[in-house]
C-alpha cells in the first residue's frame, strides 16, 4: 500500500535560465504534446531510457509505443515535457512516493540534449514543482553508468547511495518542511 503523498498535477509551465546556457521549461503534457513526445522518443533513444522497468530492447514496436503513451499521460503524478531553447528535448515527471510527503521523480533526454547540463536545470525544476505540491523530498533512482544523473542529483544536493549487488544508485533530497 503506498502511504499518502502530496495530491500531483501539472501547474503551469516553469522555465530556468542560467547565465551563458540555453533555457529549460518544464511544459504541462496534454494530449496535443505525447504524440510529440513520442515522436522524439523513437528518434532519439530507445524505450528502456524513457520508461521505467522496461526490458532492454534496441528498437520501438507496437508494444512500446502503447507503453509510452500509457507511461507519459499525467495519471497518478505531474507529467511535463523538457523543452530547451523551446524544442522538445525530453520528458520529466513527478509521482506520488511511498515514503510519506515524497515524490519520485524522472527524467529523460533524447540522446542529441545529453551531456549539456539540461537534465540538472531540468531537476532544479522539477523540485520546484515538488515544493510547490507540499512535498518534503523527493526521490530519483539511477544506475551508476548514468553519470550526468549521478552528477545532477550531487550537485542539487541530494543524499546518494549505492547498491553494489546492482548498481542502482537511489537519492533523496529534501525539497520542504517534514509534516
Amino acid at each position: 500500500m503506498t502511504a499518502p503523498g502530496p495530491c500531483l498535477h501539472a501547474t503551469a509551465p516553469r522555465t530556468w535560465q542560467s547565465a551563458g546556457m540555453s533555457t529549460v521549461t518544464l511544459q504541462p503534457v496534454d494530449e496535443n504534446l505525447l504524440p510529440r513526445l513520442l515522436e522524439i522518443a523513437i528518434a532519439d533513444t530507445d524505450p528502456h531510457e524513457v520508461m521505467p522497468d522496461v526490458p532492454v530492447a534496441p528498437r520501438w514496436n507496437d508494444a512500446s509505443r502503447a507503453a509510452f503513451d500509457e507511461y507519459h499521460r499525467p495519471g497518478d503524478g505531474a507529467a511535463y515535457a523538457v523543452l530547451v531553447d523551446g524544442q522538445l528535448a525530453g520528458a520529466a515527471r513527478i509521482t506520488p512516493a511511498e515514503a510519506p510527503g515524497a515524490v519520485q521523480a524522472y527524467i529523460w533526454l533524447g540522446r542529441s540534449a545529453r551531456g549539456k547540463g539540461y537534465s540538472t536545470e531540468a531537476l532544479r525544476l522539477l523540485i520546484d514543482e515538488a515544493r510547490a505540491h507540499a512535498a518534503s523530498a523527493l526521490i530519483a533512482e539511477t544506475h551508476v553508468s548514468n553519470t550526468a544523473a549521478v552528477s545532477a542529483l550531487r550537485t542539487l544536493g541530494a543524499m546518494l547511495w549505492e547498491d553494489p549487488e546492482t548498481g542502482s544508485v537511489h537519492a533523496t533530497l529534501r525539497v520542504g518542511e517534514a509534516d
